[in-house]
């Protein structure tokens, strides 16, 4: 009976042995990962990003602008375009809103989340390629997303129509001076 106990506190003293080695292992290979994958971009000295690209009929702006407004949902186009980008995700460079006229702008990802652009990008010009498409955003969803921002009973009364969204998938991108 005593070599059964000694030998459960054995196997347990080992088993907790091996799962202390293997969250050692996962965590530095993780710490590994992130370091390389989270470099720092800066729009002062990165210039490529994503799949690099030759250039084609890139659209300017207002070229791009009559282009969305001759799409309907479910369409996709591919497409460069040249603007200045409006805004930027502050945490990681992983979407931006690139200008448009009439205060309109495109928002634009990245294909398969596999790049991303310098947080610092803002009022810079940004050349992407990639396929351009609308999305629709339906009133309950553009109600709640009003809620969520804490707009009154009110303003959110006043949606009752479905809001069209300029969209862009980039498989690169390159900043322009």
């Amino acid at each position: 009976m005593k070599n059964l106990i000694l030998l459960l506190i054995l196997l347990m003293i080992l088993a907790c042995g091996q799962n202390h080695s293997k969250q050692e292992h996962t965590t530095s290979e993780t710490t590994t990962e992130n370091t390389s994958q989270e470099k720092d971009l800066s729009i002062q000295t990165d210039k490529q990003f994503g799949d690099e690209f030759e250039l084609a009929e890139v659209k300017t702006g207002t070229e791009m602008l009559a282009t969305y407004q001759s799409l309907k949902p479910g369409d996709t186009l591919k497409v460069q375009f040249q603007s200045e980008v409006q805004s930027v995700c502050a945490k990681k460079g992983c979407w931006m809103k690139l200008d448009l006229p009439d205060d309109q702008n495109a928002h634009v990802t990245f294909k398969d989340y596999g790049f991303f652009v310098p947080k610092d990008s803002q009022g810079h010009n940004m050349l992407v390629n990639g396929v351009a498409f609308i999305e629709q955003t339906d009133v309950e969803t553009l109600k709640h997303y009003a809620e969520d921002a804490g707009k009154s009973e009110a303003e959110i009364a006043k949606i009752t129509e479905p809001k069209l969204n300029y969209r862009f998938i980039a498989e690169g991108a390159k900043a322009v001076k």
